[in-house]
């Protein structure tokens, strides 16, 4: 389900599951198990008010209940036919049907990029001809040809292009 705004994929991806999916995982989805209080994590008795709950910081809008309730819809409409007809997914098997219903956030975060945007030593992205495109930094793991993270690069990687900005012409 999505917020169907179509901005940066629509939101967050969330896992939704019921119940019955906690029963056949032998899963206890409440704390100290989870943390409910971090917005990664909610749950509701209807599939509305689980939507309504689903807010947090990385969400621009807040998921409108009628998607929620139109994607579990045709989810389940997919285990009754057998075929799932947006991601072929093999014999859709258990339907989300039994309260309390779950919201898990599972959107991947690319990181360590090993690829990126060429900078040079005051942390300018240069192109393909190694030419400076004026205006432009770059740091942390966006700078390509690096395979380490952390936060020291990227501070470290700002302090350097923000003192050279600085001084940079703005004509």
């Amino acid at each position: 389900a999505g917020i169907g705004d179509g901005h940066n994929g629509g939101g967050p991806i969330w896992a939704v599951f019921d119940a019955d999916a906690v029963q056949r995982s032998h899963w206890n989805p409440y704390p100290p198990e989870v943390d409910i209080d971090g917005g990664f994590f909610f749950s509701a008795n209807t599939l509305g008010e689980l939507a309504k709950k689903i807010v947090m910081k990385y969400q621009r809008v807040p998921m409108p209940p009628e998607n929620l309730e139109a994607t579990v819809a045709r989810y389940n409409a997919f285990v009754d036919s057998g075929v799932d007809s947006d991601f072929g997914k093999p014999s859709p098997a258990y339907k989300i049907a039994r309260a309390p219903f779950f919201a898990a956030w599972a959107t991947p975060v690319p990181h360590d990029c090993r690829a990126g945007l060429r900078i040079n030593s005051h942390c300018q992205v240069v192109d393909l001809q190694g030419q400076v495109i004026p205006g432009l930094y770059c740091g942390g793991e966006s700078a390509g040809g690096f395979s380490l993270h952390g936060l020291a690069r990227a501070v470290c990687q700002g302090y350097i292009a923000a003192k050279h900005a600085t001084g940079e012409s703005s004509s």
